[in-house]
């Protein structure tokens, strides 16, 4: 901590629910040039009055109660740690939310969050319970596993408050924020796209390139999600590898050179038609009624696939996005589906024009 930096304050917001058990705090930026002050409704990042961290200062049962249901109901993610190793005692549903909706109370944050463990979160909680002064963060980047068992990255922007018993000792961290707006994502998806686009004018290989192009839904998503790209070959019957970065290799192997038909999965009947095929449940739809046995093993439960298209409607190839349960598609994802399909029809069909000159160079 850079004990010169002013205090900055934060301001309550008009609908902070803990009006009535609060008291204003000063916060001083840290000398780390990613934390900053938080603008906005965030302040309302006003801290209870020793929130009753000691069990022997507990307040009456009545108000510990109200506490708990303030934390339950409050707009923005909370929770009380206590002890040097930091164990949770309380953690509101945006929490848990926020996490994947995991059993925290009792543990220790590691050993609930391991997943965290040398990421900024954790060392800013230890940084604030060392120093005994509040740490504001904006748009701290978090990686944490969700659905699917998959690491997702999420922004928040977040307050750790130190809170002191009777001897004036640190005795545990509150931690309260909401998540960042969705500016941090979308200029981390602006970013990777003109990767992806930098890599296919560079001539890196196709599924290199592809494969990036994957990683922006699977880095971005909220879901969990698994992607893939599959190339319909010259005679348009079969689909033919092209990227899945994170899909079971005997599964990509597996239904690498399928045929496209009326029934043919979600990828082989999207190519057919033409059309998207969403099947939100593989064991029960009938499109997969050939296929399932070769992906419910590998836990993909749902197969939303685009076609890949030309300008003039020509199949290049799908794009398709499997989860680890049944689930149907997002406002969201169907945005995201957009981006991937349209970048890689120029990707893809970049390559193939250029595949098509070195054939014809090498006639000559």
């Amino acid at each position: 901590m850079n004990g010169t930096a002013a205090p900055r304050q934060l301001n309550p917001c008009n609908e902070c629910p803990w009006i009535g058990l609060t008291r204003r705090v000063s916060v001083r930026a840290s000398e780390r040039p990613s934390v900053t002050g938080v603008g906005g409704c965030y302040m309302f990042a006003i801290m209870p009055e020793q929130v009753a961290l000691d069990s022997a200062q507990a307040d009456s049962p009545g108000e510990r109660e109200q506490l708990r249901q303030m934390f339950a109901s409050a707009p923005g993610f909370a929770a009380l740690l206590e002890g040097h190793d930091h164990r949770f005692v309380m953690a509101n549903p945006a929490f848990t939310d926020l996490i994947g909706k995991r059993q925290l109370i009792g543990k220790t944050f590691a050993r609930a969050l391991p997943e965290l463990a040398g990421q900024e979160f954790a060392a800013v909680l230890d940084a604030a319970a060392i120093s005994g002064e509040a740490l504001v963060e904006s748009k701290m980047s978090m990686r944490v596993v969700r659905s699917g068992g998959m690491p997702e990255e999420v922004f928040v922007s977040v307050v750790f408050q130190p809170l002191a018993n009777a001897e004036g000792k640190t005795s545990g961290v509150f931690v309260q924020g909401h998540p960042a707006s969705d500016d941090q994502r979308n200029t981390t998806i602006r970013a990777a796209h003109n990767k992806v686009l930098e890599l296919a004018i560079g001539d890196s290989p196709l599924e290199t390139t592809l494969s990036e192009l994957i990683r922006i839904v699977e880095t971005t998503s909220s879901t969990g999600v698994l992607g893939s790209i599959l190339l319909l070959d010259p005679d348009g019957k079969l689909l033919r590898h092209g990227a899945a970065p994170s899909l079971p290799p005997p599964y990509t192997a597996a239904i690498d050179g399928a045929e496209i038909g009326p029934c043919a999965g979600s990828c082989g009947t999207a190519a057919y038609r033409g059309e998207p095929v969403f099947v939100t449940d593989i064991a029960t739809d009938p499109l997969w009624a050939v296929y399932k046995d070769v992906a419910l093993p590998h836990g993909l439960q749902s197969c939303w696939s685009t076609p890949i298209m030309t300008r003039g409607r020509k199949v290049l190839g799908t794009f398709a996005m499997y989860h680890r349960e049944p689930r149907e598609p997002t406002l969201r994802d169907l945005t995201l589906v957009d981006l991937v399909t349209q970048t890689a029809a120029l990707v893809i069909d970049r390559e193939r024009a250029q595949e098509a000159l070195r054939n014809i160079a090498t006639m000559v």
